[in-house]
C-alpha cells in the first residue's frame, strides 16, 4: 500500500487534505483513483489507513482507521558526518535514513571541501529531508531521521548536546589499537554517536580535540574505505 506524509495535527480531522506534493505524486505518478486505500504517516511514528475521497490538486483521504505499528529495532543511533562533496552526502542521507539512524549532524573540518555556507546549508537540509522522506517511505521506517544543519567541528565536539550515557565512537584510519568488535560488549543497550570525517579524515589535531571530549577512536579495519562507504559500514555494524 502506498504510504504518504501528512502533518501531525491533520491527523485529528475525519477527512486530512495532502499537501500539493504528496497530492501531485499521488495523482500524477502512481495514478491512484477515489477509493483506493493508503497509508498516511506522520513522521512521528504514528501510521493510519485511509481510503481516496476525491482527486485534484490537493486529495483527500478519509475513513481513517489507526495502524498497530511495531516498534523500531536498535538504539537510539547520532550520526556525525563530516561534509562530502557532491551527492555522497546524499547517498550518505538515504542510506542512513534505511538503517534506521536517528539524527545526522553534519559539521565542516579542516579538511573538508568549500567553505561553510549558512545559505548553502540550509539549502542542502531542506533537500536531505525530501530525500529521508523518500527513504522512509520506501524502507517502512514510520519516524523520520532529523537532519541538523552543518556546523563548525570544534561547535559540534564542544556545545552540541548529544544524548544522556552515549558512547561516542570516532572513526579513524590512524587508529590501530582498538576495533568496532573491540567495544561490543560495552555498546550493548547504549545510546551511540559515530563520527566520521571528510574524504580527506581528521587531522591530528581534531581527533585529540575529540579524545579530549569523551570521543573513543575506534577502527573499521585495514582497508581503506570511500568515506560514504565507511559511514554507511560503520551504522550497519553498529545496528547487527
Amino acid at each position: 500500500m502506498r504510504r504518504f506524509f501528512v502533518q501531525p495535527i491533520s491527523l485529528k480531522e475525519p477527512v486530512i487534505a495532502l499537501g500539493r506534493e504528496e497530492s501531485r505524486h499521488l495523482t500524477r505518478v502512481l495514478r491512484l483513483q477515489v477509493d483506493d486505500e493508503v497509508e498516511l504517516l506522520d513522521g512521528a511514528g504514528n501510521l493510519y489507513c485511509g481510503r481516496v475521497q476525491s482527486l485534484g490538486e490537493v486529495v483527500l483521504v478519509g475513513e481513517l482507521k489507526r495502524q498497530e505499528a511495531a516498534a523500531e529495532d536498535g538504539a537510539t543511533l547520532w550520526v556525525c558526518q563530516g561534509d562530502l562533496k557532491g551527492k555522497k552526502m546524499d547517498v550518505v542521507v538515504q542510506k542512513c535514513t534505511e538503517l534506521g539512524v536517528s539524527r545526522l549532524l553534519p559539521f565542516a573540518s579542516s579538511r573538508s571541501q568549500g567553505r561553510l555556507d549558512p545559505g548553502r546549508s540550509e539549502h542542502r537540509r531542506e533537500r536531505w529531508e525530501t530525500i529521508v522522506r523518500s527513504a522512509c517511505k520506501q524502507s517502512g521506517r514510520l519516524r523520520v531521521m532529523a537532519c541538523e544543519a552543518e556546523v563548525p567541528l570544534p561547535e559540534l565536539l564542544t556545545k552540541r548536546a548529544l544524548p544522556d550515557q552515549a558512547m561516542k565512537i570516532l572513526f579513524w584510519e590512524e587508529e590501530h589499537a582498538f576495533r568496532l568488535g573491540d567495544l561490543n560488549v560495552q555498546m550493548a543497550e547504549k545510546p551511540l554517536c559515530l563520527m566520521l570525517g571528510p574524504e580527506g579524515g581528521f587531522s591530528a589535531a581534531e581527533v585529540e580535540m575529540a579524545r579530549n571530549n569523551g570521543w573513543l577512536t575506534v577502527s573499521l579495519g585495514r582497508q581503506i574505505l570511500r568515506a560514504e562507504t565507511a559511514t554507511i559500514a560503520a551504522v550497519a555494524i553498529v545496528q547487527h
